[in-house]
């Protein structure tokens, strides 16, 4: 993992057990950079990122983080994966309950400012912490 004070890099693999030294670097990033109020709600939003992409993706997975005082805390997880229906995964309210799939990016959603996903030889998916919500 490469780490700065506004920027870290990590790629993983498939076992979830790589997911928790990402998530606490993405928080101390968070933190360090004046957005304490929401480092616990980026970090879940990671790990539920990065566990979409080792389960539905491929490795290497990928994650670029990167804090601006200026436009907030900026993600982004990238793998190498065939891709999955996007408008399928976009969701205003929350899967029924008696549904198996389809929370991890409603949770997302709910989570951060801004979410974007798009195909380039794999999934990318960008998130964003805004600076005007942070306290």
């Amino acid at each position: 993992m490469i780490s700065g004070a506004r920027h870290i890099e990590a790629t993983i693999g498939v076992d979830p057990g790589e997911i928790a030294s990402v998530r606490a670097a993405v928080h101390d990033l968070a933190e360090r950079a004046g957005y304490s109020e929401r480092a616990d709600d980026l970090a879940l939003a990671i790990d539920e990122l990065i566990a979409n992409a080792q389960e539905h993706g491929a490795a290497p997975i990928h994650v670029v983080a990167q804090a601006d005082e200026d436009s907030g805390v900026h993600v982004q997880v990238t793998d190498a994966g065939s891709g999955f229906d996007w408008t399928e995964a976009v969701r205003e309210h929350p899967p029924r309950p008696d549904s198996r799939r389809g929370r991890g990016l409603w949770i997302v959603r709910q989570l951060v400012d801004r979410v974007t996903v798009e195909r380039d030889g794999g999934d990318v998916t960008r998130i964003r912490v805004d600076v005007e919500q942070a306290a």
